[in-house]
């Protein structure tokens, strides 16, 4: 019996539109494409959903070597819809307690996998495409957990949230720690400044990058060899890397224990957001947050150190 899944019948019709999929069995390349341009592909919990189904087929087909993750419109994704998220739990998880922590660590001790786990845990080659804003949830759920990124140049990548919700939770801190570094994820962390796909690719998140126009060429180029690779290859290659990965602390008792200590300790400009995105959106609590004395809205290219960007 399939798990009880979040969503109205609408937003769960309407995901699959807005996550497409497509496999191009000559090369082996398998593309899964965020469909939600007016969102800037914005992730509601059914489109979350079916990148899970999506991965699992995957993991199940032997003319699949690479999966690539590109969005249309103007971003590649600009994490969670948290507004819809919020009204589609059920009554009993719209609060963020402590269950939540625990079920994360259950999930992982039993080997159900979640939206994250699903990615760095699939068997393949994966890849995302980069371009426009990659904030949020996209920056350390989908960014942070693939094999290769490639990026545009003025791409924005990091967790803008951190403005008004401080740093990363802490189990993705862990990935982003491991990934570009403890200093440059503080530097991110606390400004909210994203990183250019320039800067992102010194320090190390992005593998390549090129002008926007030139970036489905480049990723082409990127994964055609991979894809070329024997179905045999790529299960050993994988199969060695995550082993490795499996080395560092990223036990299930270690992420428990930084999940509920990160719920246990919220902060005030954290409630106060939350507090207000409940009345009146995000997009309110975002404009009430940008108000404060000081604030810096992370939207604007000042703010970005990008003036003059395109």
């Amino acid at each position: 019996m399939k798990p009880r899944r979040w969503g109205t019948d609408e937003s769960r019709a309407a995901a699959v539109d807005q996550v497409l999929y497509d496999v191009d069995r000559k090369t082996g390349i398998a593309t899964i494409t965020l469909n939600r341009p007016e969102k800037h592909n914005a992730l509601s919990v059914p489109m979350r959903d079916r990148i899970v189904d999506l991965l699992a087929e995957v993991d199940e087909d032997d003319d699949v070597r690479v999966v690539v993750f590109r969005g249309n419109g103007k971003s590649f994704c600009s994490g969670n819809e948290i507004n819809e998220e919020w009204g589609q739990r059920l009554p009993q998880e719209r609060r963020r307690t402590l269950n939540v922590g625990y079920r994360y660590g259950a999930d992982m001790a039993w080997g159900r996998l979640g939206f994250s786990q699903a990615v760095s845990r699939c068997t393949k080659v994966t890849v995302a495409q980069i371009h426009g804003y990659c904030a949020a949830a996209a920056y350390f759920m989908i960014t942070c957990k693939v094999d290769l990124v490639l990026a545009a140049e003025d791409a924005r990548i990091g967790a803008l949230e951190a403005r008004f919700l401080g740093p990363a939770g802490a189990v993705a801190s862990v990935h982003i720690n491991r990934i570009i570094g403890m200093k440059a994820a503080r530097r991110t962390g606390y400004t909210a400044k994203p990183m250019s796909g320039l800067e992102a690719k010194r320090l190390g998140l992005v593998y390549e990058c090129a002008p926007a126009a030139e970036l489905a060429a480049l990723t082409e180029r990127v994964v055609r060899p991979i894809g070329a690779r024997s179905s045999a290859e790529v299960d050993h290659l994988t199969a060695r890397l995550r082993a490795a990965e499996g080395l560092m602390d990223t036990s299930v008792p270690s992420i428990t224990g930084l999940l509920v200590s990160h719920f246990l300790q919220p902060g005030q400009d954290e409630l106060d957001f939350w507090r207000t995105a409940k009345e009146v959106g995000v997009g309110g609590a975002l404009d009430a947050d940008k108000a404060r004395k000081g604030a810096a809205d992370p939207r604007s290219r000042v703010a970005a150190g990008t003036e003059g960007a395109p």
